[in-house]
């Protein structure tokens, strides 16, 4: 799996799909751990590629999901599919959803509204999120710099220039 022409560590590729499983079950991080017999706080390191879980914390995670072992670590369709083609979500100036949109003091990508913003450690994850909100949102520097939300207006391929476009306003003066 590769994000922007970069490959991910067999940690974070697995940590990626192991949450990517979990949640599709609707289970909480807490409540899944639990399932599995590990403390939340070795869950969430697992997830965020932190850990180097054994075989037998493998074998475990695979049984509490439902799924043989090898589904583990195969590649996330909904992040990355056979084509290699990533789709992000585009805002109504041009812009996108990118991997240069790290918040630089937080180091997290933060997608929702205002009121209900989430924070992932990884692109990969945030953009997981964001398939699964109609529309996406996420949030992105403006031309001054402030951070603000931004809807989706439709999806497309990320292109090889990652780094964050400068938004256009637009016709009302708003970006």
């Amino acid at each position: 799996m590769t994000f922007a022409g970069v490959k991910l560590p067999l940690r974070k590729r697995f940590g990626i799909r192991v949450k990517e499983l979990r949640q599709a079950t609707g289970l909480s991080q807490e409540a899944f751990a639990d399932r599995c017999g590990f403390a939340r706080s070795y869950m969430s390191r697992i997830e965020r590629g932190g850990a180097n879980p054994s075989l037998d914390a493998v074998e475990a995670l695979a049984d509490a999901l439902g799924v043989e072992v090898r589904v583990l670590f195969e590649t996330s369709a909904a992040a990355n599919d056979s084509t290699g083609v990533i789709e992000v979500p585009y805002a109504a100036d041009g812009t996108c959803f990118n991997p240069s949109l790290l918040r630089p003091r937080a180091k997290t990508y933060a997608v929702g509204e205002k009121s209900d913003t989430l924070r992932f450690d990884t692109f990969e994850a945030a953009l997981a999120h964001l398939k699964t909100m109609t529309p996406a949102k996420w949030w992105r520097p403006n031309e001054k710099g402030d951070w603000g939300v931004v809807t989706a207006v439709r999806w497309a391929p990320l292109p090889a220039q990652t780094s964050a476009p400068t938004p256009q306003p637009s016709d009302d003066g708003s970006t």
